[in-house]
Parts: C-alpha cells; sequence; structure tokens
C-alpha cells in the first residue's frame, strides 16, 4: 500500500483537503496540498522510495448551487430518519466570497430526536474554511457553536450560542490553525475531488483543530453496491481520524463513493460495538450551475450574521 503524506506548506495554488465526522456527528474527511492550478505533490513514505514526490491530480471545484445528495439513516435494522449534504448558495465571509454546505440529519426513534445542522463556508481557490457552525440536537444534548477561521491570522476563535446571542469563547480564541485549514463538512467536498487510487494511503494534517489531525484515508477497493437511488460501482475507502465518533479509531468506517465524474457519495457505513449505522443515498439533485466564485473572485452576497449576533 502506497502512503502519501500531503504537506499544507506548499505553493498557492489548488490545495485540497476532506474529512469526516458522523451521525451525532457524522462527516467523512480527506485532505491535499496544492502547487499549481487542480494539481498536488505528496510525499512518498515507501520505503523504496523515500523522499522521492510524485503528482497528484486534483480536480478543481465544480460543485454548483443547488448540488444536493439525499439519505435514508439506519442502525441496525431500525431506520432512524433522513439526512441531506448540498451546496445552499454563496455568501460572503471576511469579505471574501465563499460556499455555504451544509449536512442535515433528521429523525430518530421517539425516545431520542435527531436534529443536526453543520455548516461550513468554504472558499475554493485557495481552497479554506472561513466559518463553520454546529446546530446539534441529539436527545437531552444541545450544541450551538460557531467557529470563525480566520485565514490571515491563521487562527480561529469560537463562538457560544448564549440566549440567542454568539457569545466569544475565551477559552478557545485565537487558536492557532494550518494554512488552507478545513471544517468538518467541507472535507467531504474534497473527498469528491481526490484521485483515490485503490492501494493508496493518504494522510492528511489540514483540519482546522489540532485535535483532529492526521486524518487518515485508506483506499481499499472498488465494489458494486445498489442504493434506494439505484445501483453504482463505487471506490471504497476507509477514513480514520483521531477525534473519536463514527470514523474515529476504535470503529470501522466505509465510504462509497461513485467511480464516475460526480463522485457522488453513494454510502456511509460504520461499525461500531454498539451497532452500525449507515447512510444510503435517496435521490440527487445536480444543481444549477450557472456562475461561480471565480478564482480570486470578488464579493458575492451580504455577509452572513457577524459574531455575537444572533443569525
Amino acid at each position: 500500500m502506497t502512503e502519501r503524506r500531503l504537506p499544507f506548506s506548499l505553493a498557492r495554488g489548488a490545495r485540497s483537503v476532506v474529512r469526516s465526522a458522523a451521525v451525532a456527528a457524522l462527516l467523512a474527511a480527506v485532505s491535499a496540498s496544492g502547487a499549481g492550478p487542480g494539481a498536488a505533490r505528496a510525499q512518498g513514505t515507501d520505503p523504496d522510495r523515500a523522499g522521492d514526490t510524485d503528482p497528484v491530480a486534483i480536480a478543481p471545484w465544480w460543485f454548483p448551487v443547488g448540488e444536493r445528495l439525499e439519505y435514508s439513516v439506519t442502525f441496525g435494522r431500525l431506520r432512524l430518519g433522513e439526512a441531506s449534504l448540498g451546496v445552499e448558495a454563496i455568501d460572503s465571509v471576511w469579505s471574501r466570497p465563499a460556499y455555504r454546505v451544509a449536512l442535515e440529519i433528521e429523525g430518530g426513534p421517539p425516545f431520542y430526536r435527531l436534529e443536526d445542522r453543520q455548516a461550513g463556508w468554504v472558499t475554493p481557490d485557495p481552497l479554506a474554511s472561513l466559518r463553520f457552525d454546529q446546530k446539534l440536537h441529539q436527545g437531552s444534548y444541545r450544541r450551538d457553536r460557531r467557529f470563525m477561521l480566520d485565514p490571515e491570522t491563521q487562527t480561529f476563535t469560537r463562538y457560544d450560542n448564549v440566549d440567542g446571542e454568539y457569545v466569544r469563547h475565551e477559552q478557545d480564541a485565537d487558536v492557532p490553525m494550518p494554512d488552507g485549514a478545513l471544517d468538518d463538512i467541507s472535507f467531504l467536498y474534497l473527498l469528491r475531488l481526490l484521485p483515490l487510487e485503490v492501494g493508496d494511503r493518504y494522510v492528511f494534517e489540514r483540519h482546522f483543530k489540532e485535535s483532529g489531525n492526521p486524518v487518515i484515508m485508506e483506499v481499499l477497493r472498488r465494489e458494486e453496491i445498489r442504493v434506494p437511488a439505484g445501483r453504482f460501482r463505487t471506490i471504497v475507502v476507509r477514513p480514520i481520524i483521531l477525534t473519536g465518533g463514527l470514523f474515529g479509531d476504535g470503529g470501522e468506517a466505509e465510504l462509497y463513493v461513485s467511480n464516475d465524474e460526480r463522485r457522488l457519495i453513494v454510502r456511509i457505513k460504520t461499525i461500531m460495538k454498539v451497532g452500525s449505522v449507515n447512510l444510503y443515498l435517496t435521490g440527487y439533485e445536480p444543481g444549477l450551475g450557472g456562475p461561480g466564485i471565480p478564482a480570486h473572485g470578488a464579493s458575492a452576497a451580504a455577509d452572513p450574521p457577524a459574531p455575537g449576533e444572533a443569525p
């Protein structure tokens, strides 16, 4: 198996990354750094080629506003509810245009209500996250947080929603983060842009929180599967991240990505001690097309609420 460790100190260009967390904090992760449009350099760590570099082709961002993937969520044979992953709009954060991408999960048995929304604001050129919101309702547990990621200072600050107002959390303020850092949701989109060659093992250190690094993605095999949305030829990837959850090293997770130009996340499968959680693709909307964010583009829509203001 070939291991590729991608540095994030490479020249400015197409940077790429992807990362994960899952149901009751569901996501998947991968990342890559670029040294030229649509490409990156990866350092080989195979003993026979230590010190060598080889090109890793990274496709440019192509996901249009309106693209939406819909899923059914199951726990064993129990149907928990529904989920969606989509590109909602182009907003402006830090006076920069950014795609707003979001993962939503809703459902659960009557005794355990699940209503999660996690949204990231990501610039495609160079790839970087500017803001990350978590609004989680899992049974009696609730969390409403906002992380503002400042690419100029390479720091992030957390804000907690207290009585409808986002209040700065001083113990999580001005925390250093890597250049080109991404949030959980944004990693999912970069996973879809990677070459994903069977046998490769990617090691990434681009999550905005230090505790989330490194992220490891192992490309296992090709497999044809059937889900409610149809039959797909897929590439199966195993994600491992240090923050735990469904994709932590204590569980066994697999992501099934369609082996075509769309790179749809067709299935998410996780086996843990308490049981198996699956997301199956039920529907896909390709999006509106039309103008996106140009390279180093100017501002787009109005800024979202500033830290300290209720959304």
